[in-house]
Protein backbone atom coordinates (compact mmCIF):
# COMPACT_ATOMS: atom_id res chain seq x y z
CA UNK A 1 0.00 0.00 0.00
CA UNK A 2 0.79 3.33 -0.73
CA UNK A 3 2.60 5.13 2.40
CA UNK A 4 1.30 8.89 3.29
CA UNK A 5 3.59 11.85 2.72
CA UNK A 6 5.38 12.48 5.98
CA UNK A 7 4.68 15.97 5.98
CA UNK A 8 0.79 15.50 6.47
CA UNK A 9 -0.43 13.39 9.52
CA UNK A 10 -2.85 10.39 9.81
CA UNK A 11 -5.12 11.15 12.94
CA UNK A 12 -5.98 7.87 14.34
CA UNK A 13 -9.17 9.15 16.36
CA UNK A 14 -11.20 8.33 19.62
CA UNK A 15 -14.43 8.94 20.85
CA UNK A 16 -15.82 7.58 24.32
CA UNK A 17 -19.40 8.70 25.87
CA UNK A 18 -20.98 8.53 29.81
CA UNK A 19 -22.67 6.11 28.05
CA UNK A 20 -20.70 4.36 25.90
CA UNK A 21 -18.76 3.90 29.18
CA UNK A 22 -21.91 1.38 30.99
CA UNK A 23 -21.24 -0.78 27.73
CA UNK A 24 -18.12 -2.25 28.92
CA UNK A 25 -14.69 -2.59 27.69
CA UNK A 26 -15.04 -2.59 24.00
CA UNK A 27 -15.30 0.77 23.27
CA UNK A 28 -12.93 2.18 26.32
CA UNK A 29 -10.69 4.38 25.24
CA UNK A 30 -7.28 1.95 25.67
CA UNK A 31 -8.85 -0.61 23.74
CA UNK A 32 -9.63 2.38 20.57
CA UNK A 33 -6.07 3.03 21.00
CA UNK A 34 -4.79 -0.34 20.42
CA UNK A 35 -7.19 -1.60 16.98
CA UNK A 36 -6.20 2.12 15.41
CA UNK A 37 -2.39 1.38 16.35
CA UNK A 38 -2.54 -2.06 15.17
CA UNK A 39 -4.00 -0.78 11.98
CA UNK A 40 -2.11 1.91 11.02
CA UNK A 41 1.46 -0.20 11.22
CA UNK A 42 -0.04 -3.25 9.58
CA UNK A 43 -0.88 -0.82 6.76
CA UNK A 44 2.07 1.14 6.06
CA UNK A 45 0.83 4.48 7.61
CA UNK A 46 3.29 6.86 8.91
CA UNK A 47 3.43 10.28 10.94
CA UNK A 48 0.37 8.69 13.08
CA UNK A 49 -0.87 10.71 15.82
CA UNK A 50 -3.62 9.39 18.23
CA UNK A 51 -5.89 12.23 19.99
CA UNK A 52 -9.22 11.20 21.30
CA UNK A 53 -12.47 12.96 23.12
CA UNK A 54 -13.63 11.41 26.34
CA UNK A 55 -17.09 11.89 28.01
CA UNK A 56 -18.57 13.83 24.48
CA UNK A 57 -21.19 12.55 23.26
CA UNK A 58 -21.53 11.41 19.57
CA UNK A 59 -24.23 14.47 18.70
CA UNK A 60 -21.93 16.98 20.32
CA UNK A 61 -19.94 18.78 17.72
CA UNK A 62 -17.75 21.17 19.99
CA UNK A 63 -15.66 18.26 20.87
CA UNK A 64 -11.75 19.73 21.62
CA UNK A 65 -10.03 16.92 20.00
CA UNK A 66 -12.31 16.33 16.91
CA UNK A 67 -12.36 20.44 16.56
CA UNK A 68 -7.70 20.38 16.47
CA UNK A 69 -8.89 17.75 14.13
CA UNK A 70 -11.10 19.67 11.56
CA UNK A 71 -8.56 22.34 11.83
CA UNK A 72 -5.88 20.92 10.88
CA UNK A 73 -8.18 19.34 8.12
CA UNK A 74 -9.08 22.53 6.79
CA UNK A 75 -5.18 23.75 6.72
CA UNK A 76 -4.29 20.82 4.54
CA UNK A 77 -1.78 19.41 7.17
CA UNK A 78 -4.10 15.69 7.29
CA UNK A 79 -3.83 13.08 4.72
CA UNK A 80 -6.17 10.28 6.37
CA UNK A 81 -8.43 10.19 9.31
CA UNK A 82 -8.78 6.79 11.00
CA UNK A 83 -11.69 5.45 13.58
CA UNK A 84 -13.14 2.14 14.81
CA UNK A 85 -16.00 2.53 13.10
CA UNK A 86 -18.48 5.60 12.17
CA UNK A 87 -20.21 5.92 15.59
CA UNK A 88 -16.90 6.67 16.72
CA UNK A 89 -17.05 9.73 14.17
CA UNK A 90 -20.22 11.22 15.35
CA UNK A 91 -24.11 10.12 15.03
CA UNK A 92 -25.68 12.78 13.05
CA UNK A 93 -25.84 11.27 9.81
CA UNK A 94 -26.16 14.65 7.93
CA UNK A 95 -23.44 16.22 9.88
CA UNK A 96 -21.12 13.34 9.16
CA UNK A 97 -22.40 13.36 5.60
CA UNK A 98 -21.08 16.65 4.91
CA UNK A 99 -17.85 15.69 6.14
CA UNK A 100 -17.45 12.35 4.28
CA UNK A 101 -19.19 13.42 0.92
CA UNK A 102 -18.26 17.34 1.26
CA UNK A 103 -15.05 18.47 3.21
CA UNK A 104 -12.88 15.21 2.90
CA UNK A 105 -12.84 15.14 -0.75
CA UNK A 106 -12.69 18.56 -1.12
CA UNK A 107 -8.76 18.51 0.96
CA UNK A 108 -7.98 15.13 -0.59
CA UNK A 109 -8.54 13.67 2.95
CA UNK A 110 -8.90 9.58 3.28
CA UNK A 111 -11.17 8.50 5.94
CA UNK A 112 -11.51 4.82 7.28
CA UNK A 113 -13.55 2.69 9.56
CA UNK A 114 -11.82 -0.23 10.55
CA UNK A 115 -15.02 -2.32 12.01
CA UNK A 116 -17.52 -0.53 8.97
CA UNK A 117 -14.73 -1.41 6.74
CA UNK A 118 -15.36 1.64 5.33
CA UNK A 119 -12.40 3.45 3.20
CA UNK A 120 -13.14 6.05 0.91
CA UNK A 121 -9.35 5.70 -1.67
CA UNK A 122 -11.16 2.71 -2.48
CA UNK A 123 -15.16 4.06 -2.99
CA UNK A 124 -16.67 1.14 -1.69
CA UNK A 125 -18.63 3.44 1.22
CA UNK A 126 -22.02 2.62 -0.65
CA UNK A 127 -23.49 1.90 2.41
CA UNK A 128 -21.56 4.21 4.67
CA UNK A 129 -25.04 6.57 4.39
CA UNK A 130 -27.13 3.81 5.66
CA UNK A 131 -24.57 3.34 8.26
CA UNK A 132 -24.81 6.58 9.26
CA UNK A 133 -28.66 6.69 10.09
CA UNK A 134 -28.36 3.69 12.40
CA UNK A 135 -26.31 5.47 14.13
CA UNK A 136 -28.25 8.34 14.57
CA UNK A 137 -31.38 5.95 15.25
CA UNK A 138 -29.33 4.69 18.13
CA UNK A 139 -28.82 8.21 19.24
CA UNK A 140 -32.19 9.17 19.02
CA UNK A 141 -32.81 5.85 21.22
CA UNK A 142 -30.42 6.85 23.81
CA UNK A 143 -31.76 10.51 23.72
CA UNK A 144 -35.26 9.41 24.40
CA UNK A 145 -34.29 6.93 27.43
CA UNK A 146 -31.90 9.70 28.87
CA UNK A 147 -34.84 12.17 28.64
CA UNK A 148 -37.04 9.79 30.91
CA UNK A 149 -35.21 9.02 33.33
CA UNK A 150 -34.15 12.99 33.43
CA UNK A 151 -37.98 13.57 33.51
CA UNK A 152 -37.89 11.07 36.63
CA UNK A 153 -35.33 12.67 38.63
CA UNK A 154 -36.17 16.39 38.39
CA UNK A 155 -39.86 15.46 39.24
CA UNK A 156 -38.95 13.41 42.03
CA UNK A 157 -37.25 16.66 43.78
CA UNK A 158 -33.27 15.38 42.64
CA UNK A 159 -31.31 18.23 41.69
CA UNK A 160 -30.47 18.39 37.81
CA UNK A 161 -28.17 20.87 37.78
CA UNK A 162 -24.60 19.51 37.08
CA UNK A 163 -22.31 22.37 38.38
CA UNK A 164 -23.72 23.99 41.78
CA UNK A 165 -24.93 27.67 41.75
CA UNK A 166 -22.24 30.13 43.50
CA UNK A 167 -22.37 29.92 47.10
CA UNK A 168 -22.39 26.03 47.33
CA UNK A 169 -20.46 22.87 46.47
CA UNK A 170 -21.07 19.29 46.37
CA UNK A 171 -20.92 17.09 49.38
CA UNK A 172 -17.12 15.80 50.26
CA UNK A 173 -19.19 11.76 51.00
CA UNK A 174 -19.91 11.92 47.38
CA UNK A 175 -23.35 12.28 48.37
CA UNK A 176 -26.29 14.07 46.58
CA UNK A 177 -27.44 17.63 47.26
CA UNK A 178 -25.55 20.59 48.19
CA UNK A 179 -23.44 22.05 51.37
CA UNK A 180 -22.53 25.41 51.90
CA UNK A 181 -19.19 27.03 50.84
CA UNK A 182 -18.60 29.09 53.73
CA UNK A 183 -16.09 31.30 51.52
CA UNK A 184 -17.96 31.81 48.58
CA UNK A 185 -21.62 32.04 50.19
CA UNK A 186 -19.99 34.73 52.36
CA UNK A 187 -19.68 36.63 49.13
CA UNK A 188 -23.43 36.06 48.66
CA UNK A 189 -24.78 36.96 51.52
CA UNK A 190 -22.22 40.19 51.22
CA UNK A 191 -24.14 41.22 47.88
CA UNK A 192 -27.50 40.82 49.03
CA UNK A 193 -26.86 42.96 51.88
CA UNK A 194 -25.54 45.60 49.87
CA UNK A 195 -28.59 45.60 48.13
CA UNK A 196 -30.41 45.88 51.42
CA UNK A 197 -28.42 49.30 51.53
CA UNK A 198 -29.25 50.79 48.43
CA UNK A 199 -25.90 50.01 46.41
CA UNK A 200 -26.71 49.09 42.91
CA UNK A 201 -25.90 46.39 40.99
CA UNK A 202 -23.28 48.14 39.08
CA UNK A 203 -21.62 49.63 42.04
CA UNK A 204 -21.55 46.33 43.48
CA UNK A 205 -19.96 44.49 40.83
CA UNK A 206 -17.25 47.68 40.83
CA UNK A 207 -16.22 47.17 44.45
CA UNK A 208 -15.87 43.09 44.01
CA UNK A 209 -13.73 43.83 41.22
CA UNK A 210 -11.58 46.48 42.58
CA UNK A 211 -11.01 43.98 45.69
CA UNK A 212 -9.52 41.44 43.56
CA UNK A 213 -12.29 38.96 44.53
CA UNK A 214 -12.51 35.74 41.63
CA UNK A 215 -15.92 35.65 39.62
CA UNK A 216 -18.12 32.67 40.16
CA UNK A 217 -16.58 30.88 36.93
CA UNK A 218 -13.29 31.69 37.97
CA UNK A 219 -13.57 30.26 41.93
CA UNK A 220 -15.18 27.29 40.99
CA UNK A 221 -12.43 26.40 38.73
CA UNK A 222 -10.02 27.90 41.42
CA UNK A 223 -11.79 25.27 43.97
CA UNK A 224 -11.91 22.22 41.74
CA UNK A 225 -15.71 22.93 42.12
CA UNK A 226 -16.36 23.41 37.96
CA UNK A 227 -13.31 21.17 35.96
CA UNK A 228 -14.84 21.67 32.38
CA UNK A 229 -11.95 23.89 30.67
CA UNK A 230 -13.62 27.52 29.82
CA UNK A 231 -11.80 30.26 28.42
CA UNK A 232 -11.70 33.28 31.16
CA UNK A 233 -9.80 36.31 30.17
CA UNK A 234 -10.16 38.05 33.53
CA UNK A 235 -11.02 35.96 36.83
CA UNK A 236 -11.42 39.07 38.13
CA UNK A 237 -13.95 40.70 36.54
CA UNK A 238 -17.67 41.14 37.61
CA UNK A 239 -20.47 42.44 36.02
CA UNK A 240 -24.07 43.87 36.58
CA UNK A 241 -25.25 41.06 34.95
CA UNK A 242 -23.63 38.87 37.04
CA UNK A 243 -24.90 40.23 40.44
CA UNK A 244 -28.52 40.52 38.97
CA UNK A 245 -28.20 36.44 37.93
CA UNK A 246 -27.44 36.09 41.86
CA UNK A 247 -30.08 38.50 43.70
CA UNK A 248 -32.75 36.37 41.45
CA UNK A 249 -31.81 32.61 42.81
CA UNK A 250 -34.32 31.43 44.90
CA UNK A 251 -31.53 28.48 45.17
CA UNK A 252 -30.16 30.86 48.28
CA UNK A 253 -33.50 30.17 50.30
CA UNK A 254 -32.69 26.31 50.27
CA UNK A 255 -34.89 25.95 47.12
CA UNK A 256 -34.00 23.42 43.52
CA UNK A 257 -35.63 24.55 40.62
CA UNK A 258 -35.83 21.99 37.79
CA UNK A 259 -36.57 22.24 33.84
CA UNK A 260 -35.64 25.92 34.21
CA UNK A 261 -34.44 25.17 30.44
CA UNK A 262 -35.55 22.76 28.02
CA UNK A 263 -33.71 22.00 24.46
CA UNK A 264 -36.46 21.00 21.40
CA UNK A 265 -34.09 17.90 20.32
CA UNK A 266 -30.95 16.12 20.90
CA UNK A 267 -29.68 17.59 17.64
CA UNK A 268 -30.74 20.88 18.95
CA UNK A 269 -29.69 21.30 22.73
CA UNK A 270 -29.39 24.85 22.87
CA UNK A 271 -30.90 25.86 26.41
CA UNK A 272 -34.27 27.70 26.35
CA UNK A 273 -35.85 28.98 28.94
CA UNK A 274 -39.19 27.51 30.63
CA UNK A 275 -42.09 29.33 31.58
CA UNK A 276 -42.41 30.05 35.24
CA UNK A 277 -45.46 26.96 34.91
CA UNK A 278 -43.48 24.29 33.03
CA UNK A 279 -40.76 24.64 36.21
CA UNK A 280 -40.79 22.66 39.04
CA UNK A 281 -40.00 23.83 42.62
CA UNK A 282 -38.75 22.16 45.63
CA UNK A 283 -38.73 23.31 49.21
CA UNK A 284 -36.17 22.78 52.10
CA UNK A 285 -33.45 20.63 49.58
CA UNK A 286 -30.23 22.24 51.05
CA UNK A 287 -29.15 25.04 53.84
CA UNK A 288 -30.52 28.56 52.97
CA UNK A 289 -27.46 31.03 52.28
CA UNK A 290 -30.18 33.81 52.10
CA UNK A 291 -32.93 34.33 54.76
CA UNK A 292 -36.63 34.96 53.66
CA UNK A 293 -36.76 38.44 55.04
CA UNK A 294 -33.65 39.90 53.51
CA UNK A 295 -35.47 37.98 49.65
CA UNK A 296 -38.36 40.14 50.03
CA UNK A 297 -36.22 43.31 50.85
CA UNK A 298 -34.33 42.99 47.72
CA UNK A 299 -37.43 41.89 45.73
CA UNK A 300 -38.86 44.76 47.08
CA UNK A 301 -36.22 47.35 46.06
CA UNK A 302 -35.73 45.79 42.77
CA UNK A 303 -39.07 46.32 41.69
CA UNK A 304 -38.17 49.89 41.08
CA UNK A 305 -35.73 51.38 38.84
CA UNK A 306 -33.48 53.12 41.47
CA UNK A 307 -31.37 55.59 38.81
CA UNK A 308 -29.15 58.23 40.47
CA UNK A 309 -29.78 61.65 39.81
CA UNK A 310 -26.99 63.92 38.80
CA UNK A 311 -26.25 65.25 41.79
CA UNK A 312 -26.88 63.47 44.83
CA UNK A 313 -27.69 59.53 46.10
CA UNK A 314 -30.72 57.54 45.14
CA UNK A 315 -33.64 58.39 46.69
CA UNK A 316 -34.72 56.61 50.37
CA UNK A 317 -37.87 55.99 49.68
CA UNK A 318 -38.21 55.79 45.93
CA UNK A 319 -40.64 53.26 44.87
CA UNK A 320 -42.51 53.67 48.44
CA UNK A 321 -43.73 57.27 48.17
CA UNK A 322 -47.25 57.85 45.80
CA UNK A 323 -49.56 60.69 45.15
CA UNK A 324 -52.65 60.91 47.20
CA UNK A 325 -54.90 61.95 44.20
CA UNK A 326 -53.56 60.23 41.14
CA UNK A 327 -51.69 57.53 42.94
CA UNK A 328 -48.52 58.00 40.66
CA UNK A 329 -45.23 57.30 42.43
CA UNK A 330 -43.31 60.15 43.50
CA UNK A 331 -40.69 61.12 41.28
CA UNK A 332 -37.16 61.88 43.31
CA UNK A 333 -35.31 64.54 42.12
CA UNK A 334 -32.69 67.04 43.61
CA UNK A 335 -32.52 70.76 43.46
CA UNK A 336 -29.14 73.22 43.80
CA UNK A 337 -29.23 75.36 47.01
CA UNK A 338 -26.41 78.04 46.71
CA UNK A 339 -24.74 80.39 49.52
CA UNK A 340 -22.66 82.84 49.53
CA UNK A 341 -19.96 80.23 50.81
CA UNK A 342 -20.87 76.93 49.40
CA UNK A 343 -23.31 74.45 47.20
CA UNK A 344 -25.68 72.21 48.52
CA UNK A 345 -27.83 70.11 46.71
CA UNK A 346 -31.22 68.39 48.46
CA UNK A 347 -33.36 65.41 47.45
CA UNK A 348 -37.05 65.99 47.38
CA UNK A 349 -39.63 64.04 45.62
CA UNK A 350 -42.55 65.25 43.44
CA UNK A 351 -45.72 63.81 41.35
CA UNK A 352 -44.47 62.06 38.51
CA UNK A 353 -47.91 62.49 36.78
CA UNK A 354 -47.49 66.30 37.41
CA UNK A 355 -43.86 66.14 36.33
CA UNK A 356 -44.84 64.66 32.98
CA UNK A 357 -47.56 66.77 32.24
CA UNK A 358 -45.18 69.98 32.54
CA UNK A 359 -42.33 68.14 30.34
CA UNK A 360 -44.74 67.58 27.39
CA UNK A 361 -46.74 70.65 28.06
CA UNK A 362 -50.24 69.00 28.43
CA UNK A 363 -52.73 70.28 30.77
CA UNK A 364 -52.14 69.24 34.33
CA UNK A 365 -54.05 66.21 35.61
CA UNK A 366 -52.41 66.75 39.14
CA UNK A 367 -50.52 68.85 41.46
CA UNK A 368 -46.46 68.88 42.40
CA UNK A 369 -47.16 67.28 46.11
CA UNK A 370 -43.77 68.40 46.47
CA UNK A 371 -42.22 66.90 49.75
CA UNK A 372 -38.23 67.36 50.62
CA UNK A 373 -36.62 64.04 51.52
CA UNK A 374 -35.42 65.67 54.59
CA UNK A 375 -38.91 66.07 55.50
CA UNK A 376 -40.47 63.27 54.54
CA UNK A 377 -37.10 61.17 56.47
CA UNK A 378 -37.92 62.82 59.69
CA UNK A 379 -42.15 62.51 59.59
CA UNK A 380 -41.33 58.42 59.31
CA UNK A 381 -38.86 58.51 61.11
CA UNK A 382 -40.86 59.80 63.84
CA UNK A 383 -43.54 57.60 63.09
CA UNK A 384 -41.57 54.50 63.18
CA UNK A 385 -39.61 55.22 66.67
CA UNK A 386 -43.76 55.86 68.35
CA UNK A 387 -44.95 52.62 66.25
CA UNK A 388 -42.08 50.50 67.28
CA UNK A 389 -41.91 51.37 70.79
CA UNK A 390 -45.76 50.97 71.43
CA UNK A 391 -45.29 47.35 69.69
CA UNK A 392 -42.33 46.45 71.48
CA UNK A 393 -43.61 47.12 75.35
CA UNK A 394 -47.64 46.84 74.57
CA UNK A 395 -47.81 43.93 72.00
CA UNK A 396 -51.54 42.76 73.01
CA UNK A 397 -52.34 46.17 73.00
CA UNK A 398 -50.70 46.69 69.70
CA UNK A 399 -52.09 44.02 68.33
CA UNK A 400 -55.84 44.72 68.63
CA UNK A 401 -55.51 48.33 67.72
CA UNK A 402 -54.55 46.67 64.34
CA UNK A 403 -56.94 43.92 63.75
CA UNK A 404 -60.07 46.57 64.56
CA UNK A 405 -58.87 49.39 62.59
CA UNK A 406 -56.59 47.36 59.90
CA UNK A 407 -59.17 45.44 57.77
CA UNK A 408 -61.20 48.56 57.56
CA UNK A 409 -58.41 50.55 56.38
CA UNK A 410 -56.80 48.15 53.84
CA UNK A 411 -60.56 47.65 52.25
CA UNK A 412 -60.15 51.44 51.66
CA UNK A 413 -56.77 51.13 50.23
CA UNK A 414 -58.28 48.13 47.87
CA UNK A 415 -61.14 50.41 46.38
CA UNK A 416 -58.98 53.26 46.12
CA UNK A 417 -56.07 51.25 43.66
CA UNK A 418 -59.24 49.90 42.00
CA UNK A 419 -60.34 53.04 40.68
CA UNK A 420 -56.63 54.29 40.29
CA UNK A 421 -56.99 51.01 38.12
CA UNK A 422 -59.67 51.87 36.22
CA UNK A 423 -58.72 55.24 35.42
CA UNK A 424 -55.19 54.19 33.82
CA UNK A 425 -56.94 51.65 31.56
CA UNK A 426 -59.46 54.17 30.56
CA UNK A 427 -56.26 56.40 29.36
CA UNK A 428 -54.76 53.46 27.62
CA UNK A 429 -57.92 53.32 25.56
CA UNK A 430 -57.66 56.83 25.24
CA UNK A 431 -54.61 56.81 23.72
CA UNK A 432 -55.72 54.02 21.40
CA UNK A 433 -57.96 56.79 19.82
CA UNK A 434 -55.88 59.22 19.76
CA UNK A 435 -52.84 57.24 18.31
CA UNK A 436 -55.68 56.21 15.22
CA UNK A 437 -56.61 59.66 15.10
CA UNK A 438 -53.16 61.09 14.47
CA UNK A 439 -52.49 58.39 12.21
CA UNK A 440 -56.04 59.04 9.47
CA UNK A 441 -54.22 62.48 10.11
CA UNK A 442 -51.16 61.68 8.52
CA UNK A 443 -52.30 59.74 6.17
CA UNK A 444 -54.70 62.07 4.55
CA UNK A 445 -52.06 64.90 4.60
CA UNK A 446 -53.24 67.11 7.29
CA UNK A 447 -50.05 66.18 9.28
CA UNK A 448 -46.65 66.56 8.65
CA UNK A 449 -44.31 63.02 9.19
CA UNK A 450 -42.26 65.30 11.71
CA UNK A 451 -45.46 66.40 13.75
CA UNK A 452 -46.55 62.51 13.33
CA UNK A 453 -43.45 61.17 14.77
CA UNK A 454 -43.27 63.41 17.45
CA UNK A 455 -46.71 62.56 18.36
CA UNK A 456 -47.27 59.03 18.14
CA UNK A 457 -44.11 58.81 20.01
CA UNK A 458 -45.14 60.69 22.55
CA UNK A 459 -48.43 58.56 23.17
CA UNK A 460 -46.66 55.49 22.67
CA UNK A 461 -44.07 56.38 25.40
CA UNK A 462 -47.25 57.53 27.56
CA UNK A 463 -48.75 54.42 26.96
CA UNK A 464 -45.49 51.84 28.18
CA UNK A 465 -45.49 54.09 30.79
CA UNK A 466 -48.96 53.40 32.12
CA UNK A 467 -48.93 49.74 31.44
CA UNK A 468 -45.98 49.43 33.85
CA UNK A 469 -48.26 51.29 36.52
CA UNK A 470 -51.05 49.56 36.00
CA UNK A 471 -49.19 46.13 36.49
CA UNK A 472 -47.20 47.91 39.38
CA UNK A 473 -51.28 48.44 40.43
CA UNK A 474 -52.28 45.14 40.02
CA UNK A 475 -49.35 43.00 41.50
CA UNK A 476 -50.25 44.79 44.69
CA UNK A 477 -53.85 44.54 44.63
CA UNK A 478 -53.11 40.79 44.29
CA UNK A 479 -50.59 41.19 47.32
CA UNK A 480 -53.25 43.00 49.26
CA UNK A 481 -56.38 41.72 48.65
CA UNK A 482 -54.63 38.50 50.06
CA UNK A 483 -53.33 39.82 53.20
CA UNK A 484 -55.41 41.12 55.28
CA UNK A 485 -52.75 41.57 58.21
CA UNK A 486 -49.68 40.26 59.91
CA UNK A 487 -48.97 41.22 63.36
CA UNK A 488 -47.12 38.60 64.49
CA UNK A 489 -44.24 38.76 61.28
CA UNK A 490 -44.40 42.57 62.01
CA UNK A 491 -44.00 42.07 65.64
CA UNK A 492 -41.46 39.53 65.39
CA UNK A 493 -38.87 42.20 62.70
CA UNK A 494 -39.70 45.50 65.25
CA UNK A 495 -37.88 43.88 67.73
CA UNK A 496 -34.67 43.67 65.68
CA UNK A 497 -35.29 47.85 65.59
CA UNK A 498 -35.94 47.97 69.39
CA UNK A 499 -34.24 52.05 68.79
CA UNK A 500 -33.69 53.24 65.10
CA UNK A 501 -30.95 56.12 65.38
CA UNK A 502 -31.74 56.60 61.12
CA UNK A 503 -33.44 55.27 58.22
CA UNK A 504 -31.73 52.85 55.67
CA UNK A 505 -32.93 51.17 52.59
CA UNK A 506 -33.34 48.27 54.60
CA UNK A 507 -35.18 48.88 57.04
CA UNK A 508 -38.42 51.14 54.66
CA UNK A 509 -38.37 48.22 52.40
CA UNK A 510 -38.78 45.90 55.26
CA UNK A 511 -41.50 48.07 57.22
CA UNK A 512 -42.79 50.43 54.68
CA UNK A 513 -45.65 49.23 51.91
CA UNK A 514 -46.07 52.48 50.97
CA UNK A 515 -45.96 55.95 51.94
CA UNK A 516 -49.10 58.82 50.93
CA UNK A 517 -48.26 62.20 50.19
CA UNK A 518 -51.17 64.73 50.05
CA UNK A 519 -50.67 68.16 48.63
CA UNK A 520 -49.84 70.87 51.10
CA UNK A 521 -51.84 73.08 52.85
CA UNK A 522 -51.29 76.65 53.79
CA UNK A 523 -51.29 77.53 56.99
CA UNK A 524 -49.86 80.62 59.61
CA UNK A 525 -46.24 80.97 59.54
CA UNK A 526 -45.87 78.02 56.88
CA UNK A 527 -47.71 75.23 55.54
CA UNK A 528 -49.65 71.66 56.67
CA UNK A 529 -48.60 68.74 54.45
CA UNK A 530 -50.06 65.43 55.49
CA UNK A 531 -48.33 62.45 54.93
CA UNK A 532 -49.73 58.51 55.79
CA UNK A 533 -47.50 55.34 56.06
CA UNK A 534 -49.00 51.81 55.30
CA UNK A 535 -46.73 49.18 56.92
CA UNK A 536 -46.57 45.87 55.72
CA UNK A 537 -49.10 43.68 57.01
CA UNK A 538 -50.44 45.78 59.75
CA UNK A 539 -51.42 48.77 57.25
CA UNK A 540 -51.72 51.96 58.51
CA UNK A 541 -51.30 52.68 62.52
CA UNK A 542 -52.35 56.04 63.84
CA UNK A 543 -50.11 57.12 66.33
CA UNK A 544 -52.34 59.57 67.98
CA UNK A 545 -54.46 57.03 69.26
CA UNK A 546 -51.37 55.04 70.75
CA UNK A 547 -51.26 55.56 74.17
CA UNK A 548 -46.82 55.96 74.57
Amino acid sequence: MKKQPDEKKVYLYGRLSHEDEQAGDSNSIINQRKILTEYAENNGFRNIEFIYDDGYSGADWERPAFTKMIEDVEAGRVSAIIVKDLSRFGRDYLRVGLYTEVMFPKYDVRLIAVHDNVDTERGDNDFAPMMNIFNEWYLKSTSKKIRAVWQAKGKSGERLAVIPIYGYRKPDDGTKGLVVDDESAEVVRRIFKMCTEGVGAAEIARTLMSERLLNPSAYKHENGIMTKPRPMKDPYLWNATTIHKILDAPEYLGKTINFKTWSKSYKDNRPRLNPEDKQLVFEGTHPAIIDGATWEIVRKMRQTKRRAPRYGNVGLFTGLAYCSDCGAKLYYLTRELRTKTATRYEGAYSCSEYRKAVQFQENRKCTCHYISEAALNEIVLEDMRKVFSFAVNHEREFARSVMETGEAEQRRGIAAKKRILAQKRSRVEELDILFERVYEDHVIGKLSDERFTKMSGKYEQEQQEIRSEIADLEAALAGQESQLGDVDKFLTAVHKYIEIQELSPAITNEFIDRIIVHEPEKARGGRIQKVDIIYNGVGAVDTSLLKL
